[in-house]
């Protein structure tokens, strides 16, 4: 009877303190009969504890003729916030007689904007980067579009885990700063840094492979081979044996 009383203490101090622990990192969860405190403890180790929403890495990089260069360490530095792109799935409704309608993926799209904040500093040198990069999208003098592979660039996104390590990261395509916000200024903002945000246009997003290298998943990347030109002999027409000699 003594035995099954400490038991049921240290039982009831372990939860406390797991309460505790988990309301410290934000985390509320009630704790019943049918949840293991210990398996719920042992998928946080697995995992290296919980995602940080102050704990990330930014890599934006510019089209190769940018005139400042097409990366710039300061602007990556000064992220403040930026928000890392979701996938939607286009749906259509199938009804089949009088059954219940059922919702099917027709297709799938990266709809809206990459949004993100950036410290500035006392140059401007951010925003100075980022104006030159949107001056690349048209002519100034005929004010005309110039063509996409002219400005387009690309962005990596990554989870820090508490070691500093990359155990998720994503690379965005075709990027190019679509809007450029204003900067406010107040006299009674004497302690504010000023910021600038930036809203990123993409075509799509994929996966890293490895973050630590920052490769992507081959069979999400389309690569372009080139063109193969070869002229047919004689006549243009290929016999049974050259054909079959050409996949040997």
């Amino acid at each position: 009877m003594a035995f099954a009383n400490i038991k049921n203490q240290l039982q009831s101090a372990l939860k406390d303190k797991v309460s505790g622990a988990l309301g410290d990192l934000g985390i509320t969860r009630q704790v019943t009969k049918n949840s293991s405190i210990t398996e719920f403890i042992g998928s946080l180790n697995r995992s290296g504890g919980m995602a940080r929403a102050n704990r990330y890495e930014v890599k934006i990089t510019a089209h190769r003729d940018h005139p400042g260069g097409s990366q710039n360490r300061t602007v990556n530095l000064h992220c403040n916030t930026i928000t890392m792109p979701g996938h939607d799935l286009e749906q259509q409704t199938q009804r089949l007689g009088s059954e219940p309608a059922t919702e099917i993926v027709q297709g799938h799209e990266y709809a809206g904007n990459i949004t993100a904040t950036f410290y500035l500093d006392a140059s401007l040198e951010t925003k100075s980067w980022f104006d030159k990069w949107q001056e690349m999208t048209f002519d100034r003098a005929t004010h005309k579009a110039k063509y996409y592979e002219k400005y387009i660039g690309e962005m990596e996104i990554y989870q820090l885990a508490a070691d500093g390590s990359k155990p998720y990261g994503i690379k965005c395509l075709e990027v190019y700063p679509a809007t450029i916000g204003g900067i406010e200024y107040a006299y009674e903002s004497t302690d504010t840094i000023a910021t600038l945000t930036v809203e990123f246009a993409y075509k799509k997003w994929i996966e890293m492979q490895d973050t630590e290298s920052g490769v992507p998943f081959k069979d999400s990347v389309e690569e372009y081979l080139g063109t193969v030109t070869e002229r047919l002999p004689g006549n243009g027409v290929l016999t049974r044996a050259e054909i079959l000699r050409k996949f040997r």
